[in-house]
């Protein structure tokens, strides 16, 4: 077949749309799949084979570096992207590329994909700061909109699925867990950003958060939890950067050698970043799938997590790691993780992981593309 997936983000940008991406074209190109991108310029000369990058503008100031606009597709992308004569046309996210994709989905004749990356009503109370509910039924409303366009919805859990059957979308919703490139993070070598995060750890047990320094996830809490906790034997690395990384320096600027921040982690060396940590930890409640867990429980690092219907059934007590609700639950794991047996648990933090194969995302989305194409006929 041939698929053409589009999306906002796409390399160098790092977040969960682009890992989602980059595995879904690797693992259908492994399956013998012709497999092109159609995606927002992120620099000034951006060029790969196999994508099409259309112009677009920076919104550094408005909302984040990463985030870039465009509206319409140019004629000369439409008809080449024709010419190709894709089977079906996937998009990843819901603004800039979405109309795009539905547009050559329309001209092509071929079935439109969505997947449904992101809970917008959990991020409505930041956009719509004079009301939550309008925010919310903001999100809803748009939500409902969107996905009436497309023949096909892809979710990566049930929680996710349950929110849109709440909303009334009466597009068929599929659950596809995001796939994750295991190899790459069960085969990590012990380089130099590795042997970096051990040295600063000196010793002692070291607890990881990685990912977006934003409000929603709710890294001060943890923070706020480590401070409690005071155990000098232990240490915080939060690697990352967002809107809140000055915010959250000065929230810790009294932990210092005890709370470190590690700024951006190159993509290449996130599994090194994993491997050299004892435990991961995330209190966020507005993840999709949260891959930041399944790609830490696939270097065998143990999860201690806030409890969330993202991770229902992946994350075990005891077994690869723990779930808390409040400051009380989240020391009684700690505290479990960090005088048990670690190298105990590595072998079932990565059977949980295994369910998140690249090759099981592949085929699960093949035989929907399979499905959709033979009703088209």
């Amino acid at each position: 077949m041939k698929i053409l997936i589009t999306t906002d983000f796409f390399s160098p940008t790092v977040n969960g749309v682009v890992t989602s991406t980059v595995n879904l074209r690797k693992g259908l190109t492994e399956r013998g799949h012709e497999v092109r991108i159609l995606t927002l310029q992120q620099k000034e000369e951006s060029c790969e084979e196999g994508v099409w990058y259309l112009p677009s503008v920076g919104l550094d100031a408005f909302v984040a570096p990463t985030v870039r606009f465009r509206m319409g597709l140019p004629a000369s992308v439409l008809r080449e992207v024709l010419e190709w004569k894709p089977d079906i046309v996937h998009s990843q996210c819901e603004f800039c590329t979405f109309g795009p994709a539905r547009k050559i989905a329309t001209k092509a004749k071929v079935p439109l994909v969505n997947t449904y990356h992101t809970m917008y009503e959990d991020y409505a109370r930041y956009l719509f700061r004079f009301s939550n509910r309008f925010g919310r039924f903001a999100a809803k409303k748009f939500t409902q909109k969107r996905l009436s366009m497309v023949d096909a919805v892809v979710v990566p859990t049930k929680k996710t699925q349950e929110l849109l059957l709440r909303y009334g979308v009466r597009t068929p919703v599929s659950v596809i867990p995001s796939g994750l490139d295991l190899a790459r993070f069960r085969e990590v070598r012990h380089g130099e950003f590795y042997e970096k995060v051990r040295n600063l750890a000196a010793g002692r047990k070291s607890i990881l958060y990685i990912g977006r320094l934003a409000k929603e996830k709710n890294i001060g809490e943890l923070i706020g939890y480590f401070r409690t906790f005071d155990d000098a034997n232990l240490v915080f690395f939060i690697a990352g950067y967002g809107p809140l990384q000055k915010e959250l320096e000065q929230q810790a600027s009294d932990l210092q050698g005890r709370v470190i921040f590690l700024g951006t982690v190159p993509p290449e060396q996130v599994p090194e970043c994993y491997a050299a940590a004892d435990i991961f930890v995330s209190a966020s409640t507005t993840e999709t799938q949260g891959l930041t867990y399944f790609e830490a429980l696939s270097c065998g690092t143990p999860v201690l997590c806030r409890e969330d219907d993202c991770i229902r059934g992946v994350v075990e007590d005891g077994k690869n790691g723990y779930l808390f609700r409040d400051y009380q639950s989240f020391a009684n794991g700690l505290r479990r993780l960090t005088e048990g047996d670690l190298s105990s648990m590595s072998e079932a933090c990565r059977a949980a992981a295994e369910e998140f194969s690249l090759e099981k995302f592949a085929e699960r989305a093949e035989k929907l593309y399979l499905g959709l194409t033979e009703k088209k006929r």
